[in-house]
């Protein structure tokens, strides 16, 4: 979640770059042709312009998709800024240009490559500024590169902040203060991102839906601040058993949490279920109003394959249909909800065509 924070970020300001690209180099362009005698008469800017407007009808409708095209604007971006270093005159300052292009890359890339990027435009510059039909002498080439990697580091390092900023608000809006899981709030956008990608790969999607039993007498019994200790100890025993990538460990409301997991058949769904009951039973946490005298918890899962018409409703429900039956069935155990007769289940399964 954090790095989909970052990268809609990343994708937001890039389509503001556009937008602005796109209202600042159409007049730009005009302004060139009239006042400024450059060699083009504004062509270069024109041409990019109508560069960052097809971009921004290409990307109308993308979100993160649509970074794949950022290194394509930031290439037309610095080809854009060589030639403006190239015909720089006492009107058209090569300083201006130096600035564009850091500020302009930093926000919209991967960290792994702004360093690339700035190696790129540090060695153009280089190449530029000894081209032109009046060379820089080495010492202003040395300020002026001098000046551009500075400005490059400063803005690489403060967008790094933000970034790392942006991680850590999503963080918390994601998880669960007391538990450490992710929060209920998450789980929808999870689920429909699980069953996209399980749909594309071909793969199963489990649902379990799990819940300690007695509680509500458990907190009577030891009190709230022990029985948050436990939850505690409940939830961090559930991320130990589900590390496989693809797990993903909710706290669904009360003692109630809520696990996803992906490419397993119903046998291994059962076993993976199987585990994270018994997880908690190990933890050998006395419960004396249970009828086991120690905590434990029931759980109910759902093993789906076809997911063309499923929706995260109909997991959710026949997932916790299954929990109810296990509940039912004395507690401490783990339910299936394919071994629900189908007369039992038909109410649960009522809703998989009902939006999400």
């Amino acid at each position: 979640m954090t790095r989909y924070s970052v990268e809609r970020f990343r994708a937001a300001v890039f389509h503001m770059y556009l937008r602005v690209a796109v209202a600042v180099t159409f007049p730009l362009s005009v302004l060139y042709f009239l006042f400024v005698a450059t060699p083009d008469k504004g062509g270069v800017p024109f041409a990019f312009a109508l560069f960052a407007a097809w971009l921004k009808w290409r990307t109308r409708h993308d979100s993160e998709e649509s970074l794949r095209y950022a290194g394509w604007f930031l290439l037309m971006l610095m080809c854009l800024m060589l030639y403006g270093t190239y015909v720089s005159n006492e009107k058209l300052h090569q300083e201006v240009w130096m600035m564009i292009f850091p500020i302009a890359f930093a926000p919209i890339v991967a960290e792994r490559e702004r360093i690339i990027w700035i190696v790129v435009g540090a060695l153009s510059l280089s190449a530029v500024s000894m081209l032109r039909l009046e060379p820089l002498t080495l010492m202003s080439t040395f300020v002026f590169l001098s000046a551009y990697l500075t400005l490059g580091l400063i803005t690489m390092m403060l967008v790094r902040h933000n970034e790392q900023n942006i991680e850590r608000l999503a963080h918390l809006t994601i998880t669960d203060p007391l538990t450490r899981t992710f929060n209920r709030g998450y789980l929808k956008e999870v689920m429909a991102s699980e069953i996209n990608r399980c749909r594309r790969g071909g793969q199963a999607l489990t649902v379990i839906m799990l819940d300690i039993d007695h509680f509500k007498m458990f907190n009577d019994t030891y009190g709230h601040l022990f029985g948050d200790s436990v939850l505690e100890q409940v939830a961090e025993s559930l991320m130990k058993s589900a590390q496989r990538a693809g797990d993903y460990v909710f706290r669904y409301g009360g003692e109630e949490f809520c696990i996803l997991t992906s490419g397993l058949d119903r046998d291994e769904s059962w076993q993976f279920t199987e585990k994270l009951r018994l997880s908690i039973y190990a933890l050998n946490i006395e419960n004396r109003q249970s009828p086991h005298r120690r905590l434990t918890a029931s759980a109910g899962f759902w093993c789906v394959t076809e997911l063309d018409e499923i929706t995260t409703s109909a997991l959710l429900l026949n997932a916790d249909n299954a929990l109810y039956r296990a509940k039912e069935a004395g507690r401490d155990r783990v339910v299936d909800f394919e071994d629900i007769p189908t007369a039992e289940k038909t109410g649960s399964t009522r809703l998989q065509g009902s939006p999400a």
